[in-house]
């Protein structure tokens, strides 16, 4: 079975694709599955523009040459159960695996596995929106105890401070966040 690879993490500092990475080898070298390509973003799950490299993966997919796509966990590729769910018939529908080294058990060829792999991806996007509100929830703190938040003023950076001023904006409107 020829394998892609794929890892992801967020852009904080101290984290490196390697910590997932190796893990995907040494299985897919036990396994004696034929690595393709190994597909790495930095980026945030939610960020769909930053995954340049899993729309990659999965245009592959599409073209061929992919039998099973081998992950750490779960929460590595998707970022909701519906995506979860979608993208794995996509997977389906082209005959590739899914295989998610750290948990043995989402198994997408049983029905079992397939029930615990939605079972799965719920607590994955429940972990998520925890992490999200908890986030939320600190910002919202920190604006109370009248804290400047975002980068100090000067900062080259105009564009990410614009950006992250929507992202507050937009959560005040929403009530996610008050001030």
């Amino acid at each position: 079975m020829r394998a892609a690879l794929y890892a992801r993490v967020s852009k904080r500092e101290g984290q490196t694709p390697d910590n997932q990475l190796l893990p995907l080898r040494e299985h897919c070298r036990r396994m004696a599955w034929p690595i393709v390509q190994e597909y790495v973003d930095l980026a945030s799950a939610a960020d769909l523009r930053g995954r340049v490299q899993w729309r990659e993966l999965l245009a592959k997919v599409r073209r061929g040459g992919i039998d099973v796509v081998v992950v750490l966990r779960l929460d590595r590729a998707f970022r909701s159960s519906l995506d979860t769910h979608d993208t794995l018939a996509l997977l389906e529908s082209y005959k590739v695996k899914f295989v998610a080294v750290a948990q043995p058990e989402l198994d997408t060829t049983t029905p079992m596995g397939k029930m615990v792999l939605a079972i799965a991806a719920a607590f994955a996007e429940f972990e998520k929106d925890i992490i999200r509100q908890r986030t939320l929830d600190g910002l919202a703190r920190a604006k109370a105890e009248g804290k400047t938040l975002g980068r100090p003023p000067g900062s080259k950076d105009k564009r990410r401070r614009k950006k992250t001023g929507y992202l507050l904006r937009g959560a005040v409107q929403r009530g996610e966040v008050k001030v």
